[in-house]
């Protein structure tokens, strides 16, 4: 049974400020999880936005479409376009899960190939190579940049032509958008992050739980990220992983940036430890 939610406003100026949860629902970064919490919460005022081709517009659609859809609490997409719309009587609070950029692409390599009625380019090449010869697919520079920086290119406030490398301004630029983001987390560090996310949300939805039940799970739980890298260097090749390393850079240092931001705010967080193991007894009643 859904959460029933008192809707909460805040006051500026004497008006009236209604608070809109956007999910920046980045590929195969624990999205699936986070919209099943948030359905939870929200109910019927959260919408799982699949239209892309009207996402893709950016500030000039999904502005208009929060002021006219007045029921909507929560939003994910994974078409997120920055930058946001400033609205007069909304204001947007984002949520962004970020992954290690090279752990993260066996994850894209399986879930495209398990697809049974999807004939994406992905999907159409994963099920047809193995993952080494994938990844050499997915590193040219006129295929789709979906393991090429695709964090740094999805917090840039334009879509950069995917032939084109990231820039230094690039990277200086992003490092100080993801500083200021509302609510960021870390997919290996996901009942930490959500913990972060109920900080935020609390100030304006009282009752906020992002309990949860995982989703779309792609690896297991009790591997290191040292074992999964190891595994994947050693079946694609030691050439075409250090190729790989090269095409994410700008994603690699921005993972190590984000991961020192995430643990800041953590360290800001009065009794994180204790809320934390709350948090986590919350979840088993969802198992």
């Amino acid at each position: 049974m859904y959460k029933l939610f008192k809707r909460f406003r805040l006051t500026r100026q004497g008006k009236e400020q209604r608070v809109v949860v956007i999910h920046n629902h980045l590929f195969k970064n624990a999205g699936s999880t986070i919209d099943w919490a948030l359905k939870k919460n929200f109910g019927s005022s959260f919408v799982d936005h699949r239209q892309d081709d009207l996402m893709r517009q950016g500030a000039s659609y999904l502005g208009p479409y929060l002021e006219v859809k007045t029921k909507v609490a929560a939003l994910s997409t994974h078409h997120l376009v920055l930058p946001l719309p400033v609205l007069k009587n909304i204001r947007l609070l984002v949520m962004t899960m970020f992954r290690h950029p090279i752990e993260r692409v066996t994850s894209v390599y399986n879930f495209e190939r398990k697809q049974k009625c999807n004939s994406t380019p992905g999907v159409i090449h994963a099920r047809k190579l193995t993952i080494g010869d994938y990844i050499r697919w997915r590193l040219k520079p006129e295929v789709g940049a979906t393991i090429r920086n695709f964090h740094s290119r999805r917090m840039l406030p334009f879509r950069k032509p995917q032939r084109e490398d990231l820039s230094f301004s690039d990277s200086e630029f992003i490092k100080v958008s993801v500083k200021n983001m509302d609510m960021l987390g870390i997919v290996d560090r996901f009942d930490e992050s959500m913990v972060l996310f109920e900080e935020t949300l609390r100030k304006h939805f009282p009752d906020i739980d992002l309990s949860y039940t995982a989703q779309n799970i792609g690896q297991k739980a009790d591997e290191s990220r040292e074992t999964r890298l190891a595994w994947l260097e050693a079946e694609i090749g030691r050439g075409t992983y250090d190729l790989l390393v090269q095409k994410n850079k700008h994603d690699i240092e921005l993972y190590d940036f984000m991961s020192e931001e995430f643990q800041r705010r953590v360290d800001g967080v009065e009794d994180f430890a204790k809320k934390l193991e709350s948090f986590k007894t919350r979840c088993l009643k969802h198992r």
